[in-house]
């Protein structure tokens, strides 16, 4: 890190006074946010096909909300009664339940989690499933009423009702598993939270907009915060929002011109083709990083791009894989990252098994959201409860440990990458997926295949995992000061809870109105057609893994030796943190953003100083805020005049 770049630059640590408190009315606020985004989601996702409301570690719904409660709502309660209005760290609780529970009605959860047990009414004798895969499935697993099924995806006849009862017994079997996973996650942060956020001081930068918005800065007496007082702020506010406002009108009005910025370079006559997207959330969202890691994340992406070339010009393949080698490397560095950061914190590791289980008075653990006893016992015997739930739909012992191990590596290590490289969101090889490719279908056994097929739901894409948001969330709190953080897990458990009955119905309600196979084909028909297709196609495979993991091997042991030099080097200047997603479709989608938001700060940091880099941070928030903003309100108006298929940000 440069002179001129101090820590401060990349997260103004906010005291947010006076501290707070979680209140009964923050938690019922927070618990309505959570409601709206849990019916809010699915219809945005099924019915307008528009902008994904909850599908990234920032997400539009949330955001959208949160600036009409900060902005509008509150600002007018301030100007009538300051007493009345919720005060930055109820504001902070809100924004906290907010985000968490919008991990769960999208990929998270409900709309791949539903159609997935129904998941049987695209067996036919053609694919052999009503061989292969119905007889190993436990019937209490998926609703057993053929008519049912049908009906779901093909919608009720008149005059019909949902038939809950046929979903009731597997709605309960999948909820206890997903509900302890959560919770088993929500242990795992309350561990590492301190090692994150007080020791190594990760940045959060997602966190930084919330934390802004929620400022009330020296001028009490004012209702409206600095954040929205700011010019600047309005200024890069502006910009996304009148081009998407511009460019909307066109689903309007078919011939009026639009403005895209969305381009690509081919090179070496296009055998490696460079995608020039500039997204505004992810130029803002770069500006928080460090110079680092942001010259990390868009390098990374140009070597695996320039890998993929060097091996096709050499022939260098996987074979009987579909993935690149570069995206293995990415899963053994993701490996190196979750395993090299735990050795790291090994020292804070031995406070919280000396408090969990001697009760050392000396190490503090009022401070976090759980006791360390209730984080290592709970979370132990969760882990026992996952297993063992595994097993007893027909996975052997070693694979369901195997399984759950491969998880825990892909919930931690997104979550640090979110929590030190900002990214909104980011992939990497589905664990399900390594796991047949790995060791193939004639080891595993066509029993653990399609206990795999069964269990790919709450890993069917990375781009909303809940220990991320449940990482950030705690962060906030921090920030805000919040005093008592164990009533902050029951307001998160609520979120939970609501988001996910919210989100259940509606899923329910909307498939049954209209037909699954109506609404969107990729939760409905895409993923569930590949669910059980790809393991059926593994069933015999005789394919050799030495090549996936091989390329693994190679990926853990670069990303080992970059975070020693890392860590032995101060003047070194690359990050490890874009290597473990540097061949991921997100990145390749966002490193041209990223790279001029890169060049941009280092170009006020080296001519501006520190002083201008603070004085333009709300130019930059602006542009999340605009593009997010426009984004949400569109939904409504699309909503409203039955326009679909208009997406301004996924």
């Amino acid at each position: 890190m440069s002179a001129t770049e101090a820590p401060a630059t990349e997260q103004r640590e906010t005291a947010l006074l006076p501290r707070e408190m979680v209140t009964p009315r923050a938690i019922l606020v927070g618990m309505a946010c959570s409601f709206i985004l849990g019916v809010a989601d699915p219809y945005a996702n099924l019915i307008i096909k528009g902008s994904y409301l909850g599908s990234n570690f920032t997400p539009i719904g949330v955001v959208f909300l949160f600036a009409i409660l900060v902005g509008v709502v509150n600002t007018v309660l301030r100007s009538m009664n300051p007493q009345i209005a919720l005060t930055p760290g109820e504001l902070a609780v809100v924004y906290i339940m907010s985000l968490v529970a919008s991990a769960i009605p999208s990929y998270g959860l409900t709309e791949v989690l539903l159609p997935a047990m129904a998941s049987m009414y695209y067996a036919t004798p053609e694919n052999k499933w009503f061989e292969d895969i119905v007889p190993r499935i436990q019937p209490y697993l998926m609703p057993q009423d053929p008519e049912a099924v049908r009906s779901f995806f093909e919608g009720l006849p008149q005059g019909e009702v949902i038939p809950w009862g046929v979903w009731t017994t597997p709605l309960t079997v999948w909820l206890s598993f997903v509900l302890v996973l959560y919770f088993v996650m929500f242990c795992v942060t309350v561990i590492l939270r301190k090692q994150w956020i007080e020791r190594e001081r990760l940045v959060f930068p997602l966190v930084k907009l919330p934390t802004e918005m929620i400022d009330p800065g020296d001028d009490a007496r004012s209702p409206v915060t600095p954040f929205f007082r700011n010019r600047l702020m309005w200024i890069g506010f502006a910009i996304p929002f009148l081009i998407n406002g511009w460019n909307s009108i066109h689903n309007y009005i078919y011939f009026f011109p639009t403005i895209y910025f969305t381009e690509s370079i081919g090179l070496f006559n296009n055998r490696l083709v460079l995608p020039l997207n500039l997204s505004f959330p992810l130029v803002g969202f770069g500006y928080l990083l460090s110079l680092e890691v942001s010259f990390s994340l868009w390098l990374f992406f140009l070597i695996s791009r320039t890998q993929g070339l060097m091996n096709a010009t050499f022939g260098i393949d996987i074979a009987g894989n579909t993935a690149l080698p570069a995206t293995y490397q990415g899963f053994g560095a993701l490996f190196t990252l979750v395993f090299f950061g735990l050795w790291m914190a090994r020292s804070h590791l031995k406070d919280v098994v000396r408090k969990a289980f001697k009760g050392d008075p000396s190490i503090d653990d009022s401070g976090e959201s759980l006791s360390y006893r209730a984080a290592v016992v709970g979370g132990g015997l969760g882990v026992v409860f996952l297993i063992g739930w595994m097993m007893v739909i027909g996975l052997s012992l070693w694979v369901a440990a195997v399984v759950f191990l491969l998880v825990f590596v892909v919930y931690v290590g997104f979550s640090r990458i979110v929590a030190e490289g900002g990214v909104l969101f980011a992939e990497t090889l589905n664990p399900q997926e390594f796991m047949i490719s790995g060791f193939t279908g004639p080891v595993l056994g066509a029993q653990n295949l399609v206990g795999l097929g069964l269990t790919k739901f709450w890993m069917t894409h990375t781009r909303t995992l809940i220990m991320p948001s449940m990482a950030n969330g705690l962060k906030l709190a921090d920030a805000a000061g919040i005093l008592n953080p164990r009533l902050l897990t029951v307001a998160v458990g609520l979120a939970i809870l609501t988001s996910m009955a919210a989100s259940i119905y509606t899923v329910m309600f909307l498939a049954y109105q209209y037909g699954g196979i109506n609404l969107n084909w990729h939760f409905f028909g895409e993923l569930q057609q590949s669910r059980f297709g790809y393991y059926a196609a593994n069933i015999a495979s005789t394919s050799d893994p030495f090549g996936r993991w091989f390329f693994f091997g190679i990926g853990a042991a670069v990303m080992w030796a970059l975070m020693m030099v890392r860590q032995q080097l101060i003047w070194w200047p690359l990050h490890f943190i874009g290597f473990p997603v540097g061949a991921s479709a997100p990145l390749a989608a966002g490193w041209f953003s990223i790279f001029i938001a890169w060049m941009l700060k280092g170009l006020i940091l080296k001519y501006g100083g520190i002083n201008v880099y603070r004085t333009m941070l709300p130019l930059f928030l602006g542009l999340i805020l605009g593009e997010f903003t426009s984004a949400g309100l569109w939904v409504i108006i699309d909503a409203l005049t039955g326009i679909t298929g208009h997406v301004i940000f996924n």
